[in-house]
């Protein structure tokens, strides 16, 4: 079975940027292009194949007809029919909301399959961008629910200046919220559960403002302060970079100036590239694919390996799977 293209769904958004449009270099694309659903599985936000054989097709037909030769005996077992990630390029103009999501456990009780635990690549930033994760200090229920009354939610979060390279674990459960200026990659779970807490009293275009979920997150948040949310790595250059290991997903990075060969044979998954600089020719069992920055292609899990030719100026990708 081949490589598989996607055609993304762009969302535009209330915070969105212009980020996404300029490295995928669609000049005719709406303004305000938050986020770019690479790869997605979720009901009514299914992305498509873009060529070949299968034109046309969804994730959830694929499957249907593929199985385990498509993504895996562990993850057919486990999901079933359902695509178990989210793939996106998100472009802040503006800050997100405050928000948290649920985990599996509470999403079933609302009758939803799965939470969302997700993570962030930053791939490029504007001079003083930062996000938030986490609390900076212990915190608890009674008190998440004074500091909405009293305006004081912002004074307990944990801020984090960023730059390009940094990485952010977000397990289901952890207050964040993405910052202005931060152009990044989010791995998640298929879900598309948000509670949002507070969203700077902004209004659409209509002047209304975005709905509030203050009690489903006072039930959903991870109260506890951690001593550290960014993840820590040490970079391996034209090799496998390690970022996130998961029960949800694995994530590795590349930086490359010249070819690697990624040995997939004892991988039960497909995988995934996210091309974020550059580009490469990707030479597998079944051929070989260009991929650019700004683009995304999956594997599907027979793949047993696939040598990565970078072009001349380098090549920077994130690969996961499950």
């Amino acid at each position: 079975m081949k490589a598989l293209r996607f055609n993304a769904l762009l969302k535009t958004t209330i915070w969105g940027g212009n980020e996404v449009t300029a490295l995928k270099q669609l000049p005719h694309a709406p303004k305000n292009v938050g986020e770019s659903w690479e790869i997605s599985g979720v009901p009514g936000n299914e992305t498509l194949v873009s060529e070949g054989e299968f034109k046309g097709k969804t994730l959830g037909q694929l499957i249907e007809q593929f199985g385990a030769k498509l993504v895996g005996h562990r993850n057919f077992s486990r999901y079933g029919t359902t695509f178990p990630l989210l793939i996106k390029f998100i472009s802040a103009a503006e800050d997100l909301s405050i928000q948290v999501h649920p985990d599996d456990a509470m999403a079933q009780r609302m009758g939803h399959p799965y939470g969302k635990t997700e993570m962030w690549y930053i791939v490029r930033t504007e001079p003083g961008a930062s996000l938030c994760s986490g609390f900076n200090a212990d915190f608890s229920a009674d008190g998440y629910t004074q500091s909405l009354a009293d305006g004081s939610l912002m004074n307990h979060l944990s801020r984090h200046e960023t730059h390009p390279g940094d990485c952010f674990f977000i397990p289901a459960g952890r207050i964040h919220s993405i910052g202005a200026g931060n152009f990044l990659v989010e791995i998640q779970q298929s879900s598309n559960d948000t509670f949002r807490v507070y969203d700077f009293d902004r209004t659409d275009s209509q002047g209304n403002k975005r709905e509030l979920h203050v009690a489903q997150a006072r039930e959903a948040l991870d109260y506890k302060a951690y001593p550290e949310y960014r993840t820590n790595y040490t970079l391996r250059p034209n090799g496998l970079t390690p970022l996130v290991r998961c029960e949800q997903f694995t994530t590795r990075l590349y930086e490359l100036t010249e070819a690697v060969k990624a040995d997939y044979a004892f991988i039960d998954s497909f995988i995934i590239l996210i091309a974020f600089e550059g580009e490469a020719l990707l030479r597998y069992d079944e051929g070989e694919i260009k991929l650019c920055a700004g683009q995304t292609v999956m594997f599907p899990a027979t793949t047993t390996g696939v040598e990565i030719i970078p072009g001349t100026q380098g090549f920077k990708a994130l690969e996961t799977f499950c």
